[in-house]
C-alpha cells in the first residue's frame, strides 16, 4: 500500500497528489543507483519544498542525501533538479511550528508515532528531526 504513491508517479499521475507530496530522486550511497521515495512536503521556502526525515538517521533517503546532496524532485506539475540543504535547528523549529499551525491533527498523530511532543514543543522536536530543504539544483 505504501508504494502506491511511487506507482502514481511512475505512470505520470503524481500531480494528482498535489503539492502536499513529492517524489524525491536520490543516488544510493552504496549502490550508486537512482532511488526514489515519496515524502510529505511540510513547508515551502521561496518556492522550494521542505521535508522532514522522521526516522533519521535510519532512513535511506536521508543517509543518501548526506552522502550526495544532488537530487531531483517531482512536485505537483514540476520536475527539476534539486540540492539538499539541511536546515539549522532554529530554522527547523520555525518550519515545524508552522506545520503544527497548519496541520494540528497530523502533527499530533506524527508526534505520537515518533514519541515526540511536536505540537507543544516544536523546538525540542527540531533537535531530533532533520529538516531538509530541496533547493533548486544548479
Amino acid at each position: 500500500m505504501y508504494r502506491l504513491p511511487l506507482v502514481a508517479y511512475r505512470v505520470h499521475l503524481g500531480r494528482l497528489l498535489g503539492r502536499r507530496f513529492l517524489r524525491l530522486g536520490h543516488t544510493g550511497r552504496v549502490s550508486g543507483r537512482l532511488r526514489h521515495t515519496v515524502l510529505e512536503v511540510v513547508a515551502e521556502l521561496d518556492g522550494d519544498p521542505v521535508v522532514v526525515a522522521a526516522f533519521a538517521p535510519r532512513c535511506d533517503w536521508y543517509r543518501n542525501l548526506l552522502a550526495d546532496p544532488a537530487a531531483s524532485v517531482a512536485w505537483g506539475r514540476v520536475a527539476r533538479p534539486a540540492a539538499a540543504r539541511f536546515l539549522s535547528e532554529g530554522e527547523a523549529a520555525d518550519v515545524l511550528a508552522d506545520y503544527v499551525r497548519r496541520h494540528p491533527r497530523s502533527a499530533r498523530n506524527i508526534g505520537r508515532l515518533l514519541g515526540l511532543d511536536l505540537v507543544d514543543d516544536p523546538q525540542a522536536a527540531a533537535g531530533v528531526l532533520p529538516v531538509v530543504r530541496l533547493a533548486r539544483g544548479r
